[in-house]
């Protein structure tokens, strides 16, 4: 059953409209909360009066920060360098304000429209301080800075060396430099972020906590103490997500501040934010700057890469802040050769929302960087953007292929795989001979638009660890329910376990539920993000599967009072000297269920590439996208349909990322795309024809030989745009080197490139 494209399990209900949200849980009960927001980027708290607030009716609390435990501080989800804990987020604003949206009063009323009403009848005094909306302002002598008892507003610097990388830039035939920048963004999913939080029952019982979020074990053993809870009295249970890519996983301080209310209480309390405060208060991610400079031979080849990046990561180090820029710094080198290697990696406070993660964290931005410098190489070399990645592509034959550089401790090594192959067959896909020769065509009138092609190649991080757990239970019914500390996000994680499940047991993937994370029925877990459920969970599933074979043969054995060795098993039916049962029957004996932890040795790794076809006017910048070609390497494909999905989905990701979002702050601390009026979306017009493909190298860091995929649709896209629009007017100097690719920033680039040459 792996490799057939099994209808999606659960979607009927879905498309019905029976999925449960946060917003359709209802509790006996249930009372609202609405959070007050700092209106200023920097300021000092000097008051708090709620008196008024309190006197409403219908309010039945109002939590400030001498309501909440000084240690209810969200902390690093991941090793981080020393001294990183002095830049951590309280839940509620205490003396001073960092940004604009940090929380500093939680209103809890019968309804969300009075607990609204009553924001505006707290009375806060506030002192204005200097902010610091950018990493030049928190860089610049004498700036302010934004935690007492700090050197720097710079967090950490890490840095990476590979070899000797200022003497291959010295030998090096052509040698460059150029500065990039990545801009500020969000997830903005089609749902916003809620929780209900549901209180012991005064005789004894536990805090449940309902909503949408990728990693509930995590997130559990870090609020349990911030309660004064053991961890078995806390319970986190999933429900369906409207779109999660990495934001809505994260810990946010609602996430410590709605269960105190209801603790507070005794009375179930509901949260869910507007699309302001999502695009306000919800982590920010991708603001980066890249000074990077790069070395070839006389043949095109890679000698030596250096780079200095900056990352803007807002006002705090929340949860997971200082992943994502050094993701991008260890994999900048990419599928490429790159013997000799150097960066420096900074990351910033400003008074800004926080940044985390966003789908395919650090990716996005580095490869921008690094397939921009190899077309500007391609360009001085004379040589075709195909042919200079050709040139430098790490061969199969050269797997596992050490890149030398580090992140969070783990050195990144590529296990498997054939970058070359994989790009050969984009580039058959996409008929680039015959492509060049209607650009060449194209190009050739005097007026109209023109016509740009843009390559990237990439490599992706799956599979993360530490661990994942699968359970498997058969019922009397017939039917299997499955657990697993892995979340569903949305991809169709059930009907890739059903579908693995279904192989190992031999049974069909419509025999089983696969049910939300919840922490009552699987004690441990890890959770959804870095492309890890299908990998991590799906190997946890068929360890499991074997167990609950080998506890099935070892009771029919004894029912049977045979050896057990005599007892085969297949499609749920266990036989031996003619006698049969099955594991329905054996399950109405007792209960028959068995799980298991796959323990992920090693990250595993995957190859994408990516091109682009696409026409510019040149009287407007407007660009329109004729066809985007997307291949990952995803082991094996459990489910081809789901394969084709993600890859179009992130295709669209990407589009969004590379020609609209943008989040911009004013000289203040001001948000000023804070709607989606002005934070711009991809609409279904902006999306071409998508000819998405996969290649199936086996990994060698797990038994079933899968890599992940949900990140591998959208890392990519930046790149090849910005490369289509350059290449469009390759004879006119044109260079894109920040994104998003608007109409206005391709016209700017136009024109300056007109100034150049006259």
């Amino acid at each position: 059953m792996i490799g057939e494209s099994h209808p999606r399990l659960g979607g009927d209900r879905l498309v019905a409209g029976r999925g449960r949200f946060v917003e359709d849980v209802r509790v006996p009960g249930m009372l609202h909360a609405a959070v007050l927001r700092s209106p200023h980027a920097h300021a000092r708290l000097l008051s708090i009066d709620a008196t008024r607030a309190r006197a409403l009716p219908g309010v039945r609390a109002v939590l400030t920060a001498a309501d909440v435990p000084e240690t209810a501080i969200i902390p690093n989800r991941v090793a981080a360098p020393a001294g990183t804990n002095r830049y951590l987020q309280p839940a509620i604003a205490r003396t001073v304000v960092r940004f604009v949206g940090e929380p500093v009063a939680l209103v809890v009323a019968d309804d969300p429209y009075v607990a609204r009403d009553a924001l505006e009848l707290i009375d806060v005094g506030y002192q204005p301080l200097a902010a610091c909306p950018s990493v030049a302002d928190a860089l610049a002598a004498g700036a302010p800075r934004l935690f007492a008892g700090t050197d720097s507003n710079n967090v950490a610097t890490i840095t990476m060396r590979v070899g000797d990388a200022e003497a291959a830039l010295a030998s090096a035939a052509v040698r460059f430099r150029e500065r990039f920048e990545y801009p500020r963004q969000t997830a903005a999913a089609l749902e916003t972020r809620g929780l209900v939080a549901v209180p012991p029952d005064p005789r004894g019982g536990e805090l449940h906590l309902i909503g949408s979020t990728k990693c509930i074990h995590i997130n559990r053993t870090i609020l349990a103490p911030i309660f004064g809870l053991p961890v078995g009295a806390l319970r986190l249970t999933e429900v369906d997500v409207g779109g999660g890519f990495g934001v809505r996983g994260e810990l946010y301080p609602e996430d410590i501040l709605v269960p105190l209310a209801a603790l507070t209480l005794g009375r179930p309390v509901k949260w869910v934010e507007s699309r302001r405060e999502n695009l306000m208060a919800a982590n920010h991610a991708r603001e980066v700057t890249y000074e990077a400079e790069i070395g070839f031979d006389g043949d095109g080849r890679i000698l030596g890469l250096r780079a200095i990046i900056r990352a803007d990561i807002g006002a705090y180090v929340r949860t997971a802040a200082l992943v994502p820029a050094e993701f991008g710094a260890s994999l900048l080198p990419g599928p490429y050769r790159v013997p000799n290697y150097a960066c420096d990696l900074w990351s910033v406070v400003t008074n800004k929302t926080p940044a985390g993660t966003l789908r395919s964290p650090g990716r996005p931005e580095c490869n921008f960087v690094r397939e921009r410098l190899l077309d500007l190489g391609a360009a001085r070399l004379g040589l075709d953007a195909a042919e200079i990645r050709r040139r430098n592509l790490i061969r199969a034959d050269e797997m596992p292929y050490d890149c030398g550089t580090k992140s969070f401790g783990v050195n990144t090594v590529y296990d498997s795989g054939d970058f070359p192959a994989l790009f050969d067959e984009l580039l058959r896909r996409l008929d680039y001979t015959s492509a060049r020769k209607e650009q060449t065509a194209l190009n050739a009138r005097r007026t109209g638009p023109r016509r740009g092609i843009g390559l990237a190649v990439y490599v992706e991080k799956t599979g993360l660890g530490p661990f994942e757990t699968t359970q498997v239970e058969a019922r009397p019914d017939g039917r299997l329910v499955v657990d697993t500390g892995a979340s569903s996000m949305g991809p169709g994680l059930e009907t890739v376990l059903a579908q693995i499940l279904g192989q190992a047991l031999g049974l069909a993937p419509s025999q089983f539920d696969v049910r939300h994370a919840d922490t009552a029925a699987v004690e441990s877990g890890v959770g959804t993000y870095g492309s890890r459920g299908t990998v991590t969970a799906g190997n946890a599933a068929q360890l499991a599967a074997d167990k609950l074979i080998a506890e099935a043969r070892s009771r029919a054995a004894a029912r049977f009072g045979v050896d057990e060795t005599h007892v085969t098993y297949a499609r749920g039916v266990l036989q031996a000297d003619g006698r049969r049962t099955t594991l329905a029957d054996l399950a109405t004996e007792r209960r028959l269920a068995a799980g298991a932890s796959f323990e992920v040795p090693k990250i595993t790794y995957a190859g994408c590439a990516c091109a682009v076809v696409l026409d510019v006017d040149p009287e407007t910048g407007r660009l329109t996208l004729r066809r985007v070609v997307v291949g990952a390497d995803v082991g094996r494909a459990v489910n081809p349909a789901l394969v084709d999905a993600q890859l179009v989905g992130g295709v669209a990701f990407g589009i969004g990322n590379a020609l609209h979002e943008s989040l911009v702050y004013d000289v203040a601390g001001q948000l000023v795309s804070g709607t989606l009026m002005d934070y711009a979306l991809p609409l279904a017009g902006d999306v071409p024809p998508v000819d998405g493909f996969y290649q199936e190298v086996r990994a060698k860091t797990n038994p079933l030989g899968l890599r992940g995929l949900g990140e591998c649709g959208n890392p990519g896209l930046g790149a090849a745009i910005a490369n289509a629009v350059c290449d469009a007017f390759a004879r006119s100097g044109v260079s894109i080197t920040a994104l998003p690719a608007t109409p206005a920033r391709v016209f700017a680039g136009l024109g300056a490139a007109r100034a150049a040459t006259r």
